[in-house]
C-alpha cells in the first residue's frame, strides 16, 4: 500500500530541504509554486516574511511528508515521482512544495516538504487528525488509480497503544506518539550508526534525543517534555534500536539485502542522474551498468544522443533534463485525461 507519513517542524526548513535534495540520495527533484533556479529554503522564508510570519522560535514552519509504496509493487523512481507530484497537486495545489524521490534504500520513496505559510493568503497550514486521515485515504485512492496494491492502514498496531491513541487511529489520525514511532522506524532503516540515527531524526523531523543513558528519550518538536523509548513500546528502546541498526549494517555488508548489484558490474563514471525541476545530480561513485544486451544498447543510444546534441550545439545533460521534464508532464496529463474519461463514463 502507499504509506504516507507526516510531521510538522518549528525549525527552519533548510536542513530538511538539503537532506531530501541531496544528490547522493535523490534521483528526481521537482518543485511546486517555487522558482526552480533559486534557493528553496530562502523562498519559503521570503513567503513567510511577506506575511509577517516565521519569526517565532515555536512557530510551525513546514510540514514534511514521506510517501512510499509496497516493495512488492516494484515501483520505479520515475513512477514514484509522478505519484508524489500528483498527490502533492491534489493535497497542496497552491502551496510551495519541494518533492524529491530517493532510490538509495531498498524501497523507492519520495519526500515532500511543504511551506506552512500559504503564498497567496498568508494563512498557516494546519493539518488536523481528520485531515491527516483524509490525506492517507487520498494517497491510497491515487495509488489504486496508478495500479499499486492497497492495504488497510487502520488495522491494529503491533505495539500497545493507549485508549486515546487507539481512538485517534480509528478516526484515521495520528497521535504525536505515533508520529514518533513512525519517524524512529524510518530513522532506523535510513541509518548505519547510532550517530546517523540521531542526526537523521533531528535534521529531517526536528526530533531530538535528549537522553542517551540506559534508554533513549525522544523530544517531539511540538512537545515540552521528552518521552522514554520504553513508553513508546519495546521496539523503540535504545537496546532494540541499536540492535536493529547493527543487524541492518551487517546485513548490508554481507550483500544479502536486495541484490541491488546482482547481475550488474560496477564501472567508474561521472554519470548524470536526471532530476525534474531543472536540476541534475552528478554521481561521484559508481555507475551500475547492466551486462545484458539491452543495457549495452541503452548505453550506445545515450552516446548517440550526446553526439546528436553536440552536433546541434546543445548541452546533452540540459537537453535530457528538458526532455525528462516534458515526459513527466505529458505522463501526468495523460493520466489526468484517463481519469476524466473514467469519471464521464461512470
Amino acid at each position: 500500500m502507499p504509506l504516507l507519513k507526516c510531521s510538522s517542524s518549528k525549525s527552519t526548513p533548510k536542513k530538511a530541504i538539503a537532506y531530501i535534495t541531496d544528490e547522493k540520495k535523490a534521483a528526481l527533484v521537482s518543485v511546486r509554486n517555487l522558482f526552480e533556479d533559486e534557493d528553496y529554503a530562502k523562498q519559503f522564508a521570503k513567503t513567510a516574511a511577506m506575511f509577517g510570519k516565521g519569526k517565532a522560535y515555536d512557530e510551525r514552519k513546514y510540514y514534511h511528508f514521506k510517501l512510499s509504496c509496497a516493495r512488492k509493487d516494484n515501483v520505479s523512481p520515475q513512477e514514484a515521482h509522478i505519484y508524489a507530484e500528483e498527490l502533492t497537486a491534489r493535497l497542496f495545489p497552491d502551496c510551495e512544495c519541494v518533492i524529491a524521490t530517493h532510490n538509495d534504500t531498498q524501497t523507492v520513496h519520495s519526500h515532500i516538504v511543504v511551506n506552512a505559510v500559504h503564498p497567496l493568503t498568508g494563512r498557516k497550514l494546519h493539518i488536523t487528525e481528520n485531515d491527516y486521515g483524509s490525506m492517507k485515504d487520498e494517497a491510497n485512492q491515487l495509488g489504486v488509480e496508478m495500479g499499486f496494491s492497497y492495504t488497510e492502514y487502520r488495522k491494529s498496531a503491533k505495539n500497545k497503544r493507549t485508549s486515546p491513541e487507539q481512538h485517534i487511529r480509528l478516526k484515521g489520525g495520528t497521535s504525536w506518539k505515533e508520529e514518533l514511532r513512525e519517524v524512529i522506524e524510518e530513522g532506523i532503516k535510513e541509518s548505519k550508526t547510532p550517530d546517523e540515527f540521531k542526526a537523521y531524526l533531528e535534521e529531517c523531523y526536528d526530533v531530538k534525543i535528549t537522553r542517551d543513558g540506559k534508554d533513549y528519550s525522544y523530544l517531539h518538536p511540538q512537545k515540552q517534555k521528552p518521552i522514554r523509548g520504553a513508553k513508546l513500546g519495546e521496539n523503540y528502546t535504545k537496546t532494540e534500536v541499536l540492535r536493529r541498526i547493527g543487524e541492518q549494517k551487517n546485513w548490508q555488508k554481507s550483500g544479502a539485502h536486495s541484490g541491488r548489484n546482482g547481475g550488474f558490474i560496477a564501472q567508474p563514471a561521472g554519470t548524470e542522474i536526471m532530476r525534474g525541476g531543472g536540476q541534475s545530480a552528478r554521481s561521484d561513485g559508481w555507475r551500475i551498468v547492466s551486462r545484458s544486451v539491452g543495457g549495452i544498447q541503452r548505453a550506445m543510444q545515450e552516446l548517440d544522443k550526446s553526439a546528436e546534441y553536440a552536433a546541434q550545439g546543445l548541452d546533452a545533460a540540459s537537453e535530457e533534463r528538458r526532455r525528462e521534464q516534458q515526459r513527466v508532464s505529458e505522463e501526468l496529463a495523460r493520466q489526468q485525461q484517463e481519469r476524466d474519461e473514467q469519471a464521464r463514463n461512470s
